[in-house]
């Protein structure tokens, strides 16, 4: 039994690697953040990070027009920082 994955898994990993990157970006950001809450370059590197992935999740929505909406919809938004709310 042939383990390995198939030319048609691979491609599927292939199209889903830019959303795995920015979530994977989402999470360093989100630590730095957790290390340090006062960081200015930790907020802006968060922000950058929610904004490059709804920027691919709209890519997504907009590709997949008519079709049901993907899973991965992120649930919270919010600022990095509760201070900056107020």
């Amino acid at each position: 039994m042939d383990l390995s994955p198939t030319h048609s898994d691979l491609a599927e990993i292939e199209a889903e690697w830019p959303q795995i990157a920015a979530e994977r970006d989402l999470v360093d950001a989100e630590c730095r953040l957790l290390a340090d809450p006062a960081d200015a370059l930790a907020k802006r590197a968060h922000r950058r990070a929610v904004s490059a992935l709804l920027h691919l999740m709209v890519q997504q929505l907009n590709h997949d027009a008519g079709k049901t909406a993907p899973v991965y919809l992120l649930t919270n938004f919010g600022p990095a920082d509760p201070v900056e709310a107020a």
